[in-house]
């Protein structure tokens, strides 16, 4: 018998390929009452059968503690036999995600693979893997938006999540490593999930100790990206030995639906007079888009890109090499982990583990 690996202090438990849902008998046996009592309580009629307020909240709770979730397909006519994968999109579909979503596409429909396909946004991811649990789905794939408020903080911290994950055999695809406070990625393992992302901090705290050799000593930075990095960090250390480091709002907060070219034309033009005033040597952007917009714009007002000023992106979309502007960008690594999230899925066994790849940086086209 092979001992469940520790990570980070936390014991990782084995998994079957297989979901660990409760029916209504085996919950009215846990809860010592009736499975008409709990179909009332499923269906909100407990009131019209007379049930008490005290046994509905106990049997919530129960029903909570559990990751119970009720069976949506028990009504249904015709039932797959097959087994279905739940796919959560939650927050806005954005940059490497929708790669991920097109990848999976080929690959479910290649092996013939059932999907259930749901999409929440913040605040609603527990509820999202309850619609899903209620199809009765065999494993969940959880596809992170980066685009949520603080890397899905909230929603990550739900005590309802991990109860949920328990149930069924769970992947969180881009898992931002080094965000949140390490105990909560050892709570997402040892209840049986399969962490795969990458460190923000790690491929900014590269790029910036590159432009610490180059002499780059003046740079301005989205202040999404800036708040990666807490005082005391190798990243807050770097900074603190150059010349000026200055943040400006991040230009895509409610503007999702936006052209992010657009966005970076419209945010050169506002940032304009304080470059030229500052001499910024490099600007860090969030996206190749908006880093491209920007380069357009700062290019037409005569300043030299990138021998007065750099731009970075982020991404390292297919088309860089058709744009005008040579940047800098950060590579998110997204072939390893969809061969990661893929290889995952053919197991047969399953373990709580976390799979982190290194972005890189690449220094132009």
């Amino acid at each position: 018998m092979v001992d469940s690996p520790v990570i980070a202090g936390f014991e990782c438990n084995f998994w079957l390929m297989k979901a660990k849902y409760y029916s209504t008998a085996e919950l009215a046996e846990k809860t010592g009452t009736s499975r008409q009592v709990i179909s009332a309580i499923i269906n909100e009629k407990w009131k019209e059968k007379r049930i008490s307020q005290a046994t509905y909240e106990r049997i919530k709770k129960e029903m909570d503690d559990l990751g119970f979730v009720p069976d949506r397909t028990a009504t249904s006519l015709k039932k797959d036999k097959r087994k279905t994968v739940g796919l959560l999109c939650h927050g806005p579909l954005y940059s490497h995600v929708l790669t991920a979503i097109e990848k999976l596409n080929h690959h479910f429909l290649d092996q013939g693979i059932p999907v259930e396909m749901h999409m929440s946004a913040e605040g609603g991811l527990a509820e999202g893997l309850r619609d899903l649990m209620g199809q009765r789905v065999e494993s969940l794939i959880v596809l992170l938006s980066p685009m949520t408020r603080n890397f899905c903080e909230v929603d990550l911290k739900n005590p309802s999540i991990l109860k949920l994950l328990r149930v069924v055999p769970s992947i969180i695809y881009n898992f931002p490593f080094g965000i949140h406070e390490k105990s909560l990625e050892g709570e997402l393992i040892s209840g049986g999930a399969q962490l795969i992302g990458f460190s923000k901090q790690q491929a900014y705290t590269k790029f910036f100790k590159s432009l610490d050799a180059d002499g780059k000593t003046r740079i301005l930075v989205d202040d999404k990206i800036c708040s990666l990095f807490e005082v005391g960090t190798p990243m807050s250390r770097i900074c603190e030995s150059f010349e000026l480091v200055d943040t400006y709002p991040n230009p895509q907060s409610e503007k999702l639906d936006e052209n992010p070219f657009l966005i970076g034309e419209k945010l050169a033009h506002q940032l304009l007079p304080r470059i030229r005033q500052q001499g910024y040597d490099f600007i860090l952007t969030s996206s190749d888009r908006i880093a491209q917009g920007m380069a357009e714009v700062l290019n037409d007002a005569g300043l030299s890109i990138p021998e007065d000023v750099s731009i970075l992106g982020f991404d390292k979309i297919n088309s860089l090499p058709y744009f005008k502007h040579s940047l800098p960008t950060i590579e998110v690594p997204i072939q390893p982990m969809i061969n990661e999230l893929l290889a995952t899925l053919k197991k047969k066994n399953w373990k709580g583990n976390s799979f982190k790849v290194e972005a890189k940086l690449i220094s132009s086209f």
